[in-house]
């Protein structure tokens, strides 16, 4: 990755120290010990270094194993990591130059954890009203402004900041003239019609409207606070999916896909909406630099948009004026030729006017431009070009005839590279799922690959859908694989392939994956495997048994009628804050989401693992060392309770030996510290009742979204009888656990075997072509394909 000297960018000691995850006071201790230390530059008030300056000298300067994080390797340095923070937006990770290691930025995390807080205090309903904007949509032109002055053109931003930090008498309404007009000026470097300024001047400020706080706070921003301003305009706005802006989790997944180290060359979108997915190229390239980038233009509010988030990253666009969809008629690209395009066109929009010829590979229809984009797209690649495209399923599979002859002549014409199919409920704003299309010049291609990712991802809410790194991952390295013609990875293989043109010919050119990938794909058992399957069955029984004869003693020792009579030495009513400590987890800023990962070290317990009052599933979601070590007090301790605090409250487990020094997130509360002469699992029991399970989702339900209050849990009654009581009644209850625990998994062991055995039975039975989850499917024969005879007729 190349350093960022071109963009001239200035910074702070504060800003060095956060980039490099040191002290302030090492910054100062660098510059007043070492004579060699780049030179302060004076702007305003304000004391600032050239980052391209302090990225060399952090250079030579490698991280102590003691200051190194997990991920860190040996020799990685300080520049690595201030590169890699001020080189991303975000401060995700990118490749140092050191020894072209991949580095992870200590903080980047927390700086977008910080980022994300102080966005929200700037988009509060009272921070609209203080700046007399008439909605939010009309306010987020000036929080975006902002930004984009703050990461786009530093000298600007700091003569900015001099003016209103200088008490120059700079009224509110002034101060948003002067952001407009700045910003409107550095658009026009790109040719984009300027607009800010007046969007600005229809605010009324109130007098309480304070220019230096807003600038104190917007300097607290990451560039991806950009878009995170983008996805609250599109959701205050409420965008269709023609304007709506391509969701991250499609773009982390494109950028994957085409540019995982960056572009070179000429980069194009001709349908940009935010500018987000050549953003992500341009990010992950580094500084932008040796790349030229162009847009088209769809209208000039979504191009302005497209042009600062650019710029934020160090790359002036240029507008192609001649690139404006629909088209009055496919004339072939004149002058530069781009070497990659990403487009995100809308799905199934109606074309407009288009001329009845001239298209390379037919004529669209006109219900929708799905194919007028497709080969508007191949009209832009210059030699060695490619693109992806993302496509409505439908245009995969159309029985439209024009679109289906225009399939063959792609796929004929070896423009068509592969097809990935996405999981559901990925984009906001439309039900329609989708796929993307890898296109590249003219060849003599003789298959094209098939990637079916339907089942991949998860469900983050009721309808919305992302995909994880790992998916994102694994997906890179099938595409990668497939259009390389290396082998495809084990673990990949039952969700890639590659398919000759013959074979896509004999399905009608369906370019759909699920005609050629199955995700139910099997292969029969061996008679090993199912004798393996049939011993691991014997062994869950054999616990089961044990467990159902520890259940018969403990229940002949400790049941009613066989030991102390039940409130036998009087039992007292107690509220639970008597008897432990309740704490509720961390709150999103300090444990989030994005820290979690598969590999590491420390687990971190959420609501869905809490199942039959134990913990299960918690090994596939960890965080590192180092984030945990930030949240020391959650760790949890064996006999510790976990409660499940919202949502579908209620549910509880006891932590085990093997859960100790786990974390638990922010929807559990915790109880610990037992007071002596109480036993947890007596608790756990009492926790368990249909009574108790009442009492707080009554206190649950009295909010908006079922969330019982660590106060009003503390006020949990409880009647607690003496202490060799307590140890009788869990110790029965706990042991009835065990046995329900070792049941379920005697079932699930029976269950397998079942499936195994199946497939050799039936195998036996029939022609052996099936196969297994991990194997290649078969390819597809005349016999797999429905030939029809009738010739159909075009709907015009």
């Amino acid at each position: 990755m190349g350093d960022r000297s071109s963009d001239g960018r200035l910074v702070s000691r504060a800003e060095i120290a956060e980039l490099a995850g040191v002290g302030a006071p090492a910054v100062t201790n660098w510059q007043n010990r070492h004579p060699d230390f780049p030179q302060e530059q004076r702007v305003g008030h304000k004391r600032l270094f050239r980052l391209a300056d302090i990225v060399r000298w952090l250079d030579a300067r490698p991280v102590p194993k003691s200051a190194r994080g997990e991920e860190e390797p040996a020799g990685v340095t300080y520049g690595d990591r201030v590169r890699a923070l001020s080189g991303k937006s975000g401060g995700a990770p990118v490749a140092g130059r050191a020894g072209g290691l991949a580095v992870s930025s200590p903080g980047a995390e927390r700086q977008r954890s910080r980022s994300r807080r102080v966005l929200a205090e700037l988009l509060e309903p009272r921070t609209v009203q203080r700046w007399g904007a008439p909605s939010l949509t009309a306010y987020l032109p000036l929080p975006m402004c902002l930004v984009f002055l703050r990461w786009a053109a530093p000298e600007s931003w700091a003569a900015l900041e001099d003016r209103v930090g200088a008490h120059l008498a700079v009224t509110p309404k002034g101060f948003l003239g002067e952001v407009g007009e700045r910003s409107d000026r550095l658009l026009k470097t790109c040719g984009v019609a300027p607009a800010m300024r007046s969007a600005l001047q229809g605010f009324e400020p109130r007098p309480t409207a304070g220019p230096p706080q807003l600038m104190a706070a917007v300097a607290g921003l990451d560039r991806d606070a950009f878009r995170d301003l983008l996805d609250a305009y599109a959701d205050a706005a409420r965008l269709d999916s023609r304007s709506a802006f391509t969701p991250r989790t499609v773009v982390a997944l494109l950028s994957e896909l085409v540019a995982p180290a960056g572009a070179s060359g000429r980069i194009h979108d001709p349908y940009p909406r935010g500018g987000e997915l050549l953003s992500a190229v341009v990010a992950a390239s580094g500084d932008g630099s040796g790349l030229a980038v162009t847009a088209g233009k769809p209208d000039e509010a979504t191009l302005r948009l497209t042009a600062m988030n650019l710029m934020l990253h160090g790359v002036t666009p240029q507008v192609d004026t001649r690139d404006v969809a629909p088209w009055p008629e496919p004339a072939e690209r004149r002058g530069e030729r781009a070497d990659l395009v990403l487009a995100n066109p809308p799905f199934n929009a109606e074309p407009g006017r288009v001329a009845a010829g001239g298209w390379r590979y037919g004529n669209p229809p006109p219900s929708n431009a799905n194919f007028a984009w497709i080969q508007h797209v191949l009209s832009t690649l210059g030699p060695g070009g490619r693109a992806a495209v993302v496509m409505a399923d439908n245009a995969a599979v159309s029985d439209q005839p024009r679109e289906r002859a225009i399939r063959q002549a792609l796929v004929e014409d070896g423009v068509v590279d592969g097809i990935l199919a996405l999981p559901p409920h990925l984009f906001t704003g439309t039900a329609v799922s989708a796929c993307i299309w890898f296109l590249s010049a003219p060849s003599q291609r003789t298959e094209v690959h098939f990637i079916n990712a339907r089942e991949l991802g998860e469900l983050v809410t009721r309808t919305r859908r992302e995909l994880s790194t790992d998916d994102v991952r694994l997906l890179g390295e099938v595409h990668r694989s497939l259009r390389d013609g290396s082998p495809v990875p084990a673990e990949a293989r039952a969700i890639g392939r590659s398919v000759p043109v013959a074979g896509i010919a004999r399905r009608g050119y369906s370019l759909s994956p699920v005609d050629y990938v199955s995700l139910g794909a099997y292969e029969a058992a061996t008679p090993d495997q199912v004798e393996s399957a049939r011993r691991k069955l014997d062994d869950a029984l054999e616990l089961a048994g044990s467990a159902d004869e520890e259940v018969r003693r403990a229940w002949e020792r400790a049941a009613p009628g066989r030991g102390p009579e039940p409130g036998a030495g009087g039992r007292r009513n107690v509220l639970l804050q008597d008897l432990c400590k309740v704490q509720p987890g961390p709150s999103p800023s300090l444990l989030n989401p994005a820290m979690y990962s598969e590999d590491g070290p420390v687990r971190v317990v959420l609501p869905k693992h809490l199942r039959n009052r134990r913990i299960h599933g918690s090994e596939d979601t960890r965080i590192s060392a180092r984030d945990a070590q930030q949240l020391e007090r959650f760790l949890l301790s064996e006999d510790d309770i976990l409660c499940t605090r919202t949502g579908t409250v209620g549910p509880v487990a006891l932590v085990g030996a093997d859960g100790a020094g786990s974390l638990y997130n922010g929807n559990l509360l915790r109880l610990h510290d037992f007071e002596p002469g109480v036993d947890p699992r007596f608790v756990l029991a009492h926790l368990s009742l249909p009574g108790t399970q009442a009492w707080i989702k009554d206190r649950a339900a009295m909010s908006t979204v079922d969330s019982i209050k660590t106060s009003a849990m503390k006020q949990l009654p409880v009647p607690l009888p003496p202490y060799e009581e307590q140890r009788r009644i869990g110790k029965l209850l706990r042991v009835l656990d065990d046995q329900v625990a070792a049941h379920q998994q005697a079932a699930a062991a029976a269950d397998a075997a079942r499936g195994e055995l199946a497939t050799l039975l039936t195998d036996t039975a029939a022609a052996p072509t099936a196969h297994r989850p991990g194997a290649v499917p078969a390819p597809c024969t005349d016999h797999d394909i429905d030939h029809h005879t009738e010739e159909e007729t075009e709907d015009e």
